[in-house]
């Protein structure tokens, strides 16, 4: 059984989580602070740590600073800090696998856990050659030494996802992927750029689900 620590400060966010958690399958650590949480991964087999940016004794980005000088173990932020210095910080500064804001369902949260503990696997077992590639230049994509007739907001779509594979991107995401910033867009049209992505796919294979939807949430490709 996977063991999530749980570092929140706040009871009721923590039982909520540890709830769904165990719901899963999961066995389950909470801590409230910094330092007991850190004594606790540096002694313990942790396999995903979910962790609140806000706790009373240090910041929780310098528990991430610890935890990433010696282990490279999943790490998702869950924080009320939703603006983008912290985001960027979290995830491209310290190396968090991804920044969940609050309020959130913990629904999502054991979606975000399953998807990082799948990448981490995956990532850290031998791997086989991807069944994709992407010429940036000519706008393209390969799959299975087919090319792929996208439109520019699909191939967007697809390289995104291809770089960043087994790990779950939210329509609002792949929204701004599209545009390189914020757009007024309706999300659904993710939605309809994904079905066409899943079309020219299984033109070619359709032995399986190539992109996974994860419901309420976004999308996922599977390598």
């Amino acid at each position: 059984m996977q063991n999530i620590l749980i570092i929140e400060d706040d009871k009721t966010i923590a039982e909520s989580i540890a709830f769904v958690l165990e719901k899963d399958s999961f066995s389950w650590t909470w801590h409230d602070n910094g330092y007991d949480s850190l004594d606790y991964f540096n002694n313990n087999q942790v396999d995903l740590v979910l962790l609140d940016v806000g706790l009373p004794d240090i910041s929780g980005f310098d528990v991430l600073r610890k935890i990433r000088s010696k282990s490279n173990v999943p790490v998702v932020i869950i924080s009320a800090r939703d603006d983008e210095a912290d985001q960027v910080l979290g995830l491209e500064g310290l190396g968090a696998n991804a920044y969940i804001t609050k309020p959130f369902s913990p629904r999502v949260i054991v979606a975000h856990v399953r998807a990082q503990l799948r990448n981490f696997r995956n990532n850290t077992e031998p791997k086989s050659k991807s069944k994709f590639g992407i010429n940036e230049a000519m706008q393209r994509v390969q799959f299975q030494n087919h090319e792929l007739t996208l439109t520019p907001a699909e191939f967007k779509i697809l390289s995104h996802l291809i770089k960043n594979p087994n790990r779950v991107h939210t329509r609002e995401y792949l929204l701004k992927v599209i545009w390189d910033r914020p757009h007024g867009s309706d999300v659904k049209t993710i939605n309809t750029h994904i079905k066409s992505i899943r079309k020219r796919l299984n033109e070619i294979d359709n032995s399986c689900e190539h992109i996974e939807t994860i419901r309420g949430i976004g999308y996922s490709l599977i390598e």
